[in-house]
């Protein structure tokens, strides 16, 4: 049975990493939705980082997407949408004060 979760509901993203879903054990999932919106006064850039089981940090991790966002500009990321995770990998954002939301398709394996 697929199950079509919100993990990481619209919340602003506070600074450094922020964490918006890990993929539970024996479960194929992927990404159906991620989407930034810049709610600051300024030009904030934003990143979306996958962390395969056993990496520590975003230094070591694949970065999806790497985007410079104006004052009040959205951005839906095609870069992510129908990406697959297997065990234990990591959805991680960055992008200081910028709100953001990801949806994703669980089905156990």
């Amino acid at each position: 049975m697929i199950k079509y979760l919100s993990p990481f509901k619209t919340q602003a993203l506070a600074a450094g990493d922020n964490l918006a879903y890990t993929n539970p054990a024996n479960t194929a999932t992927q990404i159906r939705a991620l989407s930034f919106h810049n709610t600051t006064a300024g030009n904030i850039s934003v990143e979306v980082y996958v962390i395969p089981t056993g990496v520590a940090t975003t230094a070591d991790a694949q970065r999806l997407v790497k985007k410079t966002l104006a004052q009040n500009e959205s951005y839906l990321c095609p870069e992510v949408i129908n990406h697959n995770l297997v065990d234990g990998e990591r959805v991680v954002l960055k992008g200081t004060g910028v709100n953001a939301k990801l949806s994703v398709a669980e089905q156990p394996v």
